[in-house]
């Protein structure tokens, strides 16, 4: 059985898309800090570090509807618009994370849509549910 996860109900299925899918054993997430009524990046998104956050915000929520967390995050892979802000998204995605440990991760600077500058792709394990 596949969950299709959209727990703030943003429109992502008039595009064509989800935010989160969850099977008996994985989590897919994903995070974008996008305002589908401009179709830009949101207005609150006001650094990288801020619109980090917000993406990172996102996956948990999928995540706590998939009954995880963000120690189950076993994989995430970032998009970043510019190699530039490399060292500011890295200390937020690490204050997220605290201590660790942190998932594995692999960073690409790419062309995102509506001037985001930060797209973030997570894989967590299910937890399964103990009887009794």
């Amino acid at each position: 059985m596949t969950d299709y996860l959209n727990p703030a109900g943003l429109p992502y299925p008039e595009y064509g898309m989800n935010p989160g899918t969850a099977t008996r054993d994985w989590v897919f997430a994903g995070g974008m800090a996008f305002d589908f009524q401009s179709m830009a990046r949101r207005a609150d998104a006001v650094s990288v570090a801020v619109e980090t956050r917000l993406c990172l915000e996102e996956i948990e929520e999928i995540l706590h509807a998939a009954g995880a967390s963000r120690r189950d995050v076993v994989k995430m892979t970032c998009y970043l618009s510019d190699d530039a802000y490399r060292a500011e998204f890295w200390a937020a995605y690490k204050e997220f994370f605290g201590d660790g440990p942190y998932p594995s991760r692999v960073t690409y600077a790419v062309g995102i849509a509506g001037g985001c500058r930060v797209e973030l792709d997570a894989i967590a394990v299910r937890p399964r549910v103990q009887a009794g």
